[in-house]
């Protein structure tokens, strides 16, 4: 016989949240009572009462959840009462439980009966622990980490740390730099300054000092003096959430290596669900954030770290993530198995170790435990974390635009102001500083990955403290936007938003990304949820001030686990590239090539094929361009024939004309290889441009050279001697101070005065245009050598599909790529490049436009022609000169000559990286380095692009299979008031691991599936590996694609065989479970998720319920100020005033029930519920407990 440990364990074991019970008073109001015969709860979390007659009322009908709070000695006394049987006044009140559903329905229910209560009690734990419906309600965080009995270095780095400084500072090298920011609530957007400096514990001693960082094996990170190699302060990577881990804007510290580690207090109070958990924002306050030698360290939840290099960060925000805590939404069904801890894998050796097994200690609350057998006990048993859920991953990507504002008094306000975007508290993105006018512009994007639960996002419209517009903590902020969850989702007062939490439908998570039928193939691949809104800016007051203008653009996609995809990573492997080309240029809008080609690119790229993707698209590009070539050729030749009766073709510029344009629109082909070439050249464009564009900045020389600005930049200057010389955009001045009453002495005086500072803009153009053109050529050698190869060969296919004769076409092509959407976009607006702090404006932009004409022209060895850019031909004679270097500069960076030029850029492409050696499947789901791609995500979304109108997708697994227990009841019936007589609860039917969600391939042992072919040939059950789901309809196809797995030689022409309508078919595979798995993850937990294989073999006892059953009761407390039940997660403090509820905690309630209890012992089970503290069960003879253990012999 199996012991139990108490009473709810034994109860929630055998009745698994079902309950039965005779003889209750209940109340929606605790005014008014009236005595039900019966209470019942289903196995489908209704609560039925029922009467003599044995007619069912539905008076709960979901208590997934649910609130549960216990009154002692009643409450309530209303006049009107109804009763069977009325209660001896002389008697203290029986207790009363109150019951409040998820979706706000309220119950009192009086109990009378000792084991009633215990009972009740017992199936409200289940059901209140249980999930409620909703996606984002199934959010659970886990780590995928192992821990290891021995621990090694992952990763060392020195870098710069912004956060508390021991008193001891001396060994430490402490550096300038902007002061962080600190966290701020909510509903603080619009107090004084001071506020930040009282608001935490900002009396700890802050600031930026270098130190070394050593990633340990066990997830620790310490924090080493680099003078005399004493520890600082520790930290444990392991507590953190994956979202707590982030890159932080470049904004913030006029940085792009900057990590944000650290709490993100409303970010978990958002992952809580509040009817079952009663702790404050306040807290979920961690004061063990850092600490040194096992003590907590005074600090404020967060520190920063800039790297000195990109790839450091790279590697470090992978490494960081792998120790942390992932996060998904997932819950138990059918499928769950026992999983086996990952191996642990020395980065050193890559050799294999095994894994010690996690000590049950360390995955249970911090609470001391009242009894050394139930420790032992609890080690013996399989925890519910050792159990596998279905789950997936979700990536919801928030592009922020901020365009303009509209400002109602402030027209004559001085000074700068800003706008920052603000979540969890805390500041990540700034736009530039512009003038306070009353309409600033700034028309910045900032994209952000979202958790699960963001609920809102604060813009703040601040003005700077300072003239020199710098960013200060003291800045006054003058307005806040707020950015509600139904702007995000683009469903307006909707509560099913894609973010909302704590709704009365709870937090569903609205199905995202591109749909899998009834699209146009126009609109393939539309934006999700984008769109331009003008939104009410707040004062301090809550009264609107203004108008802010921002186009918000979020895109959410469910990514399966990594196993799922291997099929379609191995077909990617050989894909008919050239089909999926053709398949996008037929179904994707051009204004949407940009984000398709970028998910192709990341695809590829993290599969290691990009440089067959290039060739495939440089092939698909040209072929056409090739046909034409041809026939103007062959057209050409016989014209000449015709002529001369000899002779080569006399011209090739039908052909030319056609290269000369090509590559300068937009394709899949060309924004691949922009984007491309961006992401390698990013930090070869800040080293060689950065110093370049600051030196304009600070000297503002003027280098305006068309006459027209010029006559009025000198008209400005006589009126206004001390104003700037800006004139763009400004045609004020142009309609006064006319030359008509101007005598001819001053007009030639005026006239000589335009010419002369003419003669000196154009000196300073030509010395920045030298000066660029310069750095650009000298550094050839460094340019990345991934841009050099894919420019390589582009020219050598552009060269095939030339003339023969043709000898510039090529170069011209090679321009459109390195110099058109290269270096001039960097040129023309360096603040997107994060190339400049802030934008660049009036003479300065004017500078740089025309730097990037005459470099453009440069590269196309073009010069100006005096009939249309008159003022620009004093440059040709600087074109002419340096037309040879250009010859010369294209030939070294397509390998045509040997560059001599030596390498001056320290770039981190050139340094080798470091082998993390973070193996296996838990880190398959981790960013790629280098670049941070993240894999499945791009898997996903061309998944969504190759199935959008497939129409392969089916809808009768979801229908079928994953309909949840609730739809046996109508939507009518679910809403029955208690006066509605309705089927009896034997109607409904018992959920069971049979009807549970099962994904593709899982079988439920000793079930039979009749309706099944599996006698079909390829359906057998050692066939079903992940292969085979390229089955699709046909299984003999599927089986002998299975076969393009195996690494010999005599399949290679198998696995080159490949079509697109192969990927189509795994593709919508992946769709159906998706689909699949969103259906079974919507409805709301029963208990029958926790049942398992074994639910339905009588001799073995499912051990998943067991685990759960333990894992429930572990978390389970009672708060005994407010005297209701909460679950509490591992990493929340438990607070004194909280007692877990099987330590007897129900004892300090006191609770008093009638001495002679209308039904003692029910239905014959055991009465195993104490009359003192209704919790541990005692062995001992002398326990009053025994009396409980007693069957009732006559049962009812």
């Amino acid at each position: 016989m199996m012991r139990y440990t108490s009473a709810y364990h034994k109860a929630i074991a055998t009745d698994k949240g079902v309950f039965n019970g005779s003889s209750f008073h209940i109340s929606t109001d605790s005014l008014h009572w009236i005595w039900s015969h019966s209470l019942s709860i289903t196995e489908h979390g209704q609560l039925f009462s029922t009467d003599e007659n044995d007619n069912h009322f539905l008076l709960l009908h979901a208590l997934q959840s649910c609130h549960v709070q216990i009154y002692p000695s009643g409450v309530g006394s209303g006049d009107r009462i109804v009763r069977k049987k009325n209660l001896d006044p002389a008697q203290d009140d029986p207790p009363v439980i109150f019951i409040k559903t998820f979706e706000n329905e309220k119950l009192y229910i009086r109990v009378t009966s000792k084991r009633s209560f215990g009972n009740l009690i017992s199936a409200l734990v289940v059901w209140s622990s249980l999930k409620p419906q909703g996606l984002a309600k199934k959010w659970y965080a886990e780590n995928k980490v192992a821990p290891k009995s021995s621990t090694h270095e992952v990763l060392v780095c020195r870098f710069k740390v912004y956060g508390p400084i021991p008193h001891k500072s001396k060994n430490l090298n402490i550096v300038p730099g902007p002061k962080a920011p600190v966290y701020q609530p909510r509903n603080a957007d619009h107090a004084p300054a001071t506020l930040d400096q009282t608001n935490l514990a900002h009396d700890v001693n802050e600031g930026w000092f270098y130190t070394m960082g050593v990633l340990k094996s066990n997830g620790k990170l310490n924090f080493i003096s680099e003078l005399d190699g004493t520890l600082l302060y520790s930290l444990d990577v392991c507590s953190l959430l994956s979202s707590e881990i982030r890159e932080v804007h470049n904004s913030i510290f006029d940085s792009s290596n900057v990590l944000f580690i650290g709490y993100l207090k409303e970010l978990r109070f958002n992952n809580v669900i509040k009817t079952t958990n009663n702790l404050t924002l306040d807290q979920y306050y961690h004061s063990t954030f850092l600490t040194r030698d096992g003590k907590p360290f005074p600090n404020n939840q967060r520190i920063f770290i800039e790297f000195p290099l990109h790839i450091d960060l790279e590697d470090w925000f992978v490494g960081l993530n792998y120790f942390s805590k992932r996060e998904y939404i997932g819950s138990f069904s059918a499928n769950t198995v026992i999983e086996s801890p990952p191996p642990a894998t020395d980065p050193a050796s890559g050799e294999t170790k095994p894994n010690s097994h996690i000590p049950h200690s360390q995955s249970m609350p911090s609470f001391a435990r009242s009894a050394s057998s139930r420790n032992l006990h609890d080690e013996l048993q399989t925890k519910l974390t050792e159990f596998s859920r279905d789950n997936f991953k979700v990536s919801k990507r928030l592009t922020l635009d901020i365009i303009e504002a509209r400002l109602e008094s402030a027209s004559s306000s001085e000074g700068k102001i800003y706008a920052e975007v603000r979540m969890w508290g805390l500041p990540w993105s700034r736009t530039a500083v512009v003038n306070h006018t009353s309409n600033p512009f700034w028309k910045e994007e900032f994209s952000a990955e979202l958790p699960i639960s963001t609920q809102m996002i604060h813009i703040l419209i601040k003005k700077c403290s300072f003239s020199d517009s710098q960013y200060s903590q003291g800045d006054k902020v003058i307005g806040t936007v707020y950015v509600t969850p139904d702007i995000l989702a683009n469903k307006p007062n909707s509560q099913s938003s894609t973010i909302a939490v704590g709704g009365a439908q709870g937090n569903n998570i609205k199905v995202q990304g591109i749909s899998a039928g009834g699209m146009s193939p126009g609109n393939a691949f539309a934006n999700i949820n984008a769109d331009i809104v003008r939104l009410s800016i707040y004062d301090a007051s809550n009264i609107p001030i203004g108008k802010l203008l921002i186009q918000v653009k979020l895109k959410e996609y469910h990514i399966l686990p990594p196993a799922n995809f291997k099929p379609l990573e191995k077909m990617l492997l050989s894909a008919p590239m050239k089909d999926i080309i053709e398949y996008c240029n037929n179904n994707v809008a051009s204004s949407d090539f940009e984000e398709v080609s970028l998910i192709l690119l990341d695809v590829f790229q993290s599969l290691g094929v990009e440089e067959s993707w290039f060739k495939a698209l440089m092939e698909a590009e040209l072929i056409n361009v090739d046909k034409i070539t041809r026939k103007n050729y062959i057209s050409d030749q016989r014209r000449q024939e015709k002529k001369t009766g000899l002779g080569p073709p006399a011209n090739v510029s039908s052909s030319n004309n056609v290269f000369n344009t090509l590559f300068r629109g937009s394709s899949i082909f060309s924004k691949s290889l922009e984007r491309y070439n961006l992401r390698i050249g990013q930090e070869y464009l800040e080293k060689v441009l950065s110093d370049f564009f600051n030196k304009i900045a600070d000297e503002r020389l003027n280098c305006e050279v068309d006459p027209r600005y010029v006559r009025l930049q000198a008209r400005r200057r006589r009126r206004h001697p001390h104003a700037s010389i800006d004139v763009y955009g400004d045609e004020s001045d142009s309609e006064s101070d006319s030359d008509a009453s101007v005598d001819t002495e001053e007009e030639d005086r005026r006239d000589a005065e335009v010419k002369q500072m003419i003669e000196e803009n154009m000196a300073n153009l030509n010395s920045y245009c030298e000066e660029i053109w310069q750095k650009i050529y000298m550094t050839s050698n460094d340019l990345p050598e991934q841009i050099k190869l894919q420019l390589k060969n582009f020219r050598v296919k552009v060269e095939l599909a030339c003339d023969p004769d043709d000898k510039t076409t090529a170069l011209n092509c090679l321009s459109a790529f390195i110099f058109l959407r290269f270096f001039c976009p960097a040129i023309l607006n360096p603040k997107l490049f994060h190339l400049t702090k802030n934008h660049q404006t009036g003479t300065t932009q004017r500078t740089l436009t025309l730097i990037a004409k005459v470099l453009l022209n440069l590269a196309n060895r073009q010069q100006f022609l005096p009939h249309k850019e008159p003022h620009l031909v004093p440059l040709n004679a600087f074109l002419e000169k340096e037309t040879p270097r250009v010859f010369e500069y294209f030939d070294k960076i397509t390998g045509r000559k040997n560059d001599f030029n030596k390498k001056i850029l320290d770039l981190s492409h050139e340094v080798k990286r470091f082998d993390l050696g973070l193996q296996g499947d838990t880190s398959n789901e981790l960013p790629t380095t280098p670049y941070l791609i993240d894999k499945y995500l791009r898997l996903t979304e061309l998944v969504h692009l190759l199935t959008f109108n497939s129409g392969q997708l089916s809808a009768s697994a979801s229908q079928q299979q994953l309909a949840s227990p609730l739809t046996t009841v109508g939507n009518d019936d679910l809403h029955t008031i208690s006066s509605s007589v309705i089927a009896s609860p034997s109607a409904y039917p018992r959920s069971s691991a049979s009807a549970s969600y099962r994904l593709s391939g899982s079988e439920v042992p000793g079930e039979l599936r009749v309706d099944d072919d599996v006698y079909q040939i390829g359906s057998l059950e050692f066939e079903k590996s992940e292969f085979l789901d390229l089955a699709g309809d046909d299984e003999t196809e599927g089986f002998i694609k299975s076969l393009c797995r195996a690494d010999d030689n005599i399949f290679s022409f198998i696995a080159s065989n490949i079509t697109l309508k192969d990927l189509q078919k795994s593709s919508a595979k992946l769709m159906n479970k998706v689909h699949d798995l969103e259906t079974y993850l919507e409805n709301g937990e029963f208990p029958g998720n926790y049942f398992g294989y074994h639910h339905n073999n009588k001799a073995s006892p499912s051990s998943l319920w067991e685990a759960y059953t333990n894992d429930v009761l572990s978390r389970c407390y009672l708060d005994t100020s407010r005297c209701c039940l909460v679950f509490l997660d591992q990493y929340v403090p438990v607070p004194p005033q909280y007692k877990r509820l099987v330590d007897n905690a129900l004892m300090s309630l006191k609770l008093k029930f009638p001495e002679g209890d209308p039904v003692a012992i029910e239905r014959g089970i055991p009465n195993s519920f104490s009359t003192n503290s209704l919790s541990s069960v005692k062995s001992t003879s002398r326990n009053p407990l025994k009396k409980w253990f007693r069957r009732n012999p006559n049962p009812i």
